[in-house]
């Protein structure tokens, strides 16, 4: 494995997984669908663990390809450790929403569409900075 493939992902990649994780965490949430929550927890699972078989990433690539974008290396354990997050917050939303739990998955998943939003739109990876105020410093103290 190429060193560059272990330690970055694509940035225009996870963008534009993000902006499918906002669409298809927005049909869950409107149509009451917890199964369909239940497949991003797993995709977020595949994606926290470095896997290449998330279908959401998958068809991020293939969109990236057909537009041609070129590739932007970006440092992945941040992304990973956000993918993590994601994970979390989809599992929670999908606990909720099979428990009958709809205002409460609601707000939970709306918290998530937004925080995918400005990874999405600006950039801006809330989980990223908390690895770095989190994560980076406990394992600089190992080193």
């Amino acid at each position: 494995m190429n060193q560059t493939n272990k330690f970055y992902t694509d940035e225009n990649t996870i963008r534009s997984t993000a902006f499918l994780v906002i669409i298809v965490l927005a049909v869950a949430l409107i149509f009451k669908w917890p199964y369909l929550v239940l497949l991003l927890v797993f995709d977020f699972i595949m994606r926290a663990l470095g896997l290449s078989l998330s279908p959401l990433a998958l068809f991020s690539r293939s969109i990236s390809k057909i537009l041609g974008w070129k590739r932007k290396p970006i440092f992945a354990a941040p992304k990973r450790f956000a993918a993590t997050l994601g994970s979390l917050f989809t599992l929670l939303v999908f606990l909720l929403m099979l428990n009958g739990l709809y205002d409460p998955a609601f707000a939970v998943g709306f918290l998530l569409i937004i925080l995918a939003s400005l990874e999405s739109f600006f950039k801006i990876c809330v989980g990223c900075y908390l690895y770095q105020f989190l994560v980076a410093p406990i394992q600089n103290k190992f080193k």
